[in-house]
């Protein structure tokens, strides 16, 4: 394998429901903590569903207000850049400036022309566009000043680009809910190919109107059923009680570098992108391909030169849509041949909910953070698993000592996309 080709992870941010940081985000990884909760009928979400793993708490105001004091004077111009702009930006702003500081960027105080800035999604500010459209109606015609720019997903690049300072390359990528993984990729081929030295990539969260929650309930994607009141037991990836997705909220953030950029700043790597994938189904339905997803993932390992024995984990899609996950049970044994028996298996969705266009992201985050700790977090509800051949996570955080993992990412619309992690060298004991 050419290492010149692995691209380093050298900063890393999140808010999710189960940690709005690293550090409580890990911890609630490892103690397999549920973000899912009964939805607030009044919020306006669609009848049919009525629960997810919501960021009730989050105020971007109250998020500043606890940045350490040199910090919150880098990121100073962030509170009036983030005003009357949608929830989205917010969450992608607060784990893009996690990230930043994580990487040790904010040092750099003049504007960054080697740093690209990609924000992975689309289509992400639906409930913005429905009250806003509503807003419009009630008081004839009145709009907001700023709408004009803030329903463009693109308006996230610019926000972002001004509060930390990004002159490089920027854009949007959107794949359904392969889209966080699909900016890694895009930011992959610019690092290797020199187009910039440093890339922030950041998984947008998605807020969903009833319009769209209740299209994906009408499809049978999302759970609707009898775990309805019982929100903590309602995500259930690889289970055979699973019936549909359950949305979540949050963002992912993570610091890409070429070896070359790590070296002349001295900068910690956190982990390695060792191979990466994104391929097409060739059809426009949201039907899963065994054959498309394990081509994804056969494509990530020679991409990174490594056999499948050599993967430890996998941090599977498992989105708890049954057709979903034996779809990616069947690709996973088709990938990995006899070594799918020995392979780790879990699902973070499990605990955060589906995340979508942000999950890439956060899950990439999520291996790392399993990989560097040595551990691999429980598989949320897994009471009766739907294929006794693959070993799947127990109820509780088992220790692991491996140095590669993978982590997949599958969307609507055929695509397919797989990542293989390595573990930071100074977190191995070879």
């Amino acid at each position: 394998m050419d290492r010149n080709s692995s691209v380093a992870v050298t900063g890393m941010g999140v808010v999710s429901s189960i940690g709005m940081d690293l550090e409580s985000f890990g911890r609630g990884l490892a103690a397999g903590k549920c973000g899912v909760v009964q939805l607030d009928p009044k919020s306006g979400s669609a009848s049919e569903i009525q629960v997810g793993a919501v960021l009730r708490e989050f105020a971007f105001e109250q998020w500043h207000s606890t940045l350490p004091g040199e910090v919150r004077s880098f990121f100073a111009s962030s509170r009036k850049i983030l005003n009357n702009t949608t929830e989205s930006t917010r969450w992608s702003a607060c784990a893009a400036m996690q990230a930043f500081t994580n990487a040790g960027l904010q040092s750099q105080r003049s504007p960054d022309d080697a740093l690209g800035l990609i924000i992975a999604g689309s289509n992400l500010s639906q409930e913005y566009v429905a009250q806003n459209w509503s807003r419009s109606i009630e008081r004839a015609g009145r709009i907001n000043p700023k709408y004009a720019l803030s329903f463009w997903d693109s308006n996230q690049v610019g926000c972002l680009s001004e509060i930390l300072g990004a002159r490089g390359p920027g854009c949007t990528v959107g794949a359904a809910s392969a889209s966080g993984n699909a900016g890694l990729f895009q930011a992959c081929q610019w690092i290797r190919s020199g187009v910039v030295d440093r890339c922030v990539v950041v998984g947008a969260g998605s807020e969903f109107s009833r319009l769209e929650l209740d299209a994906f309930a009408m499809i049978g994607a999302a759970c609707h059923g009898r775990f309805q009141n019982d929100p903590e037991r309602a995500c259930r990836p690889f289970d055979a009680a699973a019936e549909g997705v359950v949305f979540g909220q949050g963002s992912g953030a993570v610091v890409l570098e070429s070896r070359l950029s790590v070296e002349s700043r001295g900068a910690r790597v956190l982990g390695e992108i060792a191979g990466i994938s994104l391929l097409l189904d060739g059809h426009h339905l949201p039907d899963p391909s065994v054959a498309g997803e394990a081509r994804a993932m056969q494509t990530a390992l020679r991409d990174a030169g490594i056999s499948p024995e050599e993967i430890a984990y996998i941090n599977a899609h498992g989105s708890s849509s049954p057709l979903g996950d034996r779809t990616e049970c069947d690709a996973i044994k088709q990938a990995f041949g006899a070594g799918s028996r020995q392979v780790w298996i879990n699902s973070t969705k499990g605990l955060t909910g589906h995340c979508m266009a942000a999950s890439g992201v956060m899950e990439l985050i999520a291996t790392i953070l399993q990989l560097n700790g040595g551990f691999i977090h429980p598989n949320r509800n897994l009471e009766a698993p739907i294929d006794a051949e693959l070993r799947f996570a127990s109820g509780a955080a088992l220790p692991c000592d491996g140095v590669y993992a993978m982590s997949n990412g599958f969307g609507f619309g055929g695509f397919n996309s797989s990542l293989v992690i390595r573990k930071a060298e100074d977190e191995r004991r070879d």
